[in-house]
């Protein structure tokens, strides 16, 4: 197959099932379709309480999960209409198909991070470490795949199981998205136990892409994708704007707190940088010479331009790269990011050992640790309540008064489109999809709640 026939198929309109009527006026490609159906829901106003960096974040301008999600979207787009041009210039898309690429890698980065639990990567250690000492104790009759699919909860994986099963909106098909888009967040297109390898020998591998309960519908994409369970093309571009969204825009937070200066990122840049050490360094300087006189918000308005342009450098060399190594992104095996192979590499190190500087802020392990307490409690309160045949929505019981506490989104789910034959399975399943649903306030907030903290 060439490659012009595999960006025919992922531009093709296929959905799990026939989409409702549209007017005949309306000119959407099928990805700005799927971007309308998403950006009104629920799920994705969520996003506006979860964490990006800085937990519990009371300053207005810092970054959320939404926030952060917008500029991914904003990102894929332009890398999108860019390879679209030289594709097109190629002979690889056509010219009717212009537009397509963009509006895909927009939807993308709009849920990327959709199954993100409160209290970010932090909140899936708390996740992962509850289960692995529960079932420790007792694995409840749950199988091998059951065991690693809850001790190695994700978030990416949350995100596949929301956008096909957990938005109820009158039938079991959630958004009914495409079938590429739904393509575009599985990072890594393995189940919990095939996946989740060190060392691994293929991306596809490294973790792991959907649950037991996704894998029927997984294994429909791929056979329409023709993917061989290797990783979409457009996720290599997605995960790359991810990476340079982030990168910069965690550091410009970073200031605004008090907690770097420019000062730490002049040195941190100039003992890490390689092959943009010139370009970069000088820029750098640049703005010392700029705004040496200006006594008020000059740092802010500093790292800003730094943003930009190390942001434009990243963006050139993933176009760069994707260009150079479009055989293998074609055929999912590019075993890497893009970012990680590009000339820009030395600038994404660069970011990286700085946001471990402001990973490491007090303020900010503090707030995880009361999310990392607010996340396990919760946990211990319903899945103590899920052991007993009383957890249901009648009864005048304290695990009835704890099912009916579960949203009646989750709980209309569960009851109507069972999605597995163990019973505890999906018990556990229904509690997961709850608690990692909701936003940072709300996690703290009911676990005050329960516990008679705070009523």
């Amino acid at each position: 197959m060439t490659n012009k026939e595999k960006w025919e198929i992922l531009f093709e309109d296929k959905r799990f099932r026939e989409k409702s009527t549209t007017t005949p006026s309306d000119g959407r490609t099928p990805f700005e379709s799927d971007y309308g159906r998403l950006i009104s829901s629920a799920p994705i106003r969520r996003l506006q309480d979860k964490t990006q960096v800085f937990p519990l974040e009371s300053n207005d301008y810092i970054r959320t999960r939404l926030t952060h999600s917008l500029e991914v979207s904003y990102i894929g787009g332009s890398i999108g209409q860019s390879v679209e041009k030289w594709l097109i210039d190629k002979k690889d898309m056509d010219e009717k198909q212009r537009g397509y690429l963009s509006s895909l890698l927009r939807t993308a980065g709009l849920v990327h991070d959709l199954g993100n639990p409160p209290f970010g990567h932090f909140g899936e250690e708390a996740i992962k470490d509850f289960f692995r000492h529960y079932l420790d104790k007792n694995k409840h009759g749950l199988n091998e795949i059951e065991v690693a699919d809850l001790e190695n909860f994700d978030g990416n994986v949350q995100t596949f199981r929301i956008l096909t099963r957990l938005y109820f909106f009158g039938d079991e098909f959630s958004y009914n998205l495409t079938y590429t888009t739904l393509s575009s967040v599985v990072k890594y297109p393995s189940n919990s136990v095939e996946g989740n390898k060190s060392p691994y020998t293929e991306i596809a591998k490294k973790k792991f892409g959907y649950f037991v309960t996704e894998t029927e519908k997984y294994k429909a994409i791929n056979d329409f994708l023709q993917l061989h369970h290797r990783r979409c093309p457009v996720v290599y571009l997605m995960e790359a704007a991810d990476d340079i969204a982030y990168s910069a825009a965690d550091i410009e937070d970073g200031i605004k707190l008090g907690i770097i200066t420019v000062d730490d990122i002049y040195n941190v840049f100039e003992k890490n940088l390689t092959v943009n050490k010139d370009a970069v360094m000088s820029f750098l300087n640049s703005l010392k010479e700029q705004f040496k006189n200006e006594p008020k918000n000059k740092e802010s308005i500093m790292v800003q331009k730094f943003r930009i342009m190390t942001q434009q450098l990243m963006i050139e060399a993933v176009l760069d790269t994707f260009k150079d190594k479009y055989d293998l992104i074609m055929n999912g095996e590019l075993e890497d990011e893009i970012i990680t192979v590009s000339a820009a590499k030395d600038i994404r190190q660069a970011y990286k050992k700085l946001t471990g500087m402001i990973f490491n802020s007090k303020s900010i392990l503090k707030k995880e640790l009361a999310g990392w307490e607010a996340i396990k409690g919760l946990l211990e309160i319903f899945v103590s309540a899920a052991e007993s045949p009383k957890f249901k929505s009648s009864g005048n019981c304290l695990e009835s008064r704890l099912y009916n506490i579960i949203s009646l989104n989750y709980r209309t789910i569960y009851e109507r489109y069972p999605a597995y034959e163990n019973n505890m399975y999906n018990r556990l399943r229904l509690i997961v999809d709850f608690i990692s649903g909701m936003t940072d306030r709300h996690a703290i907030t009911l676990y005050q709640e329960l516990k008679g903290i705070k009523l």
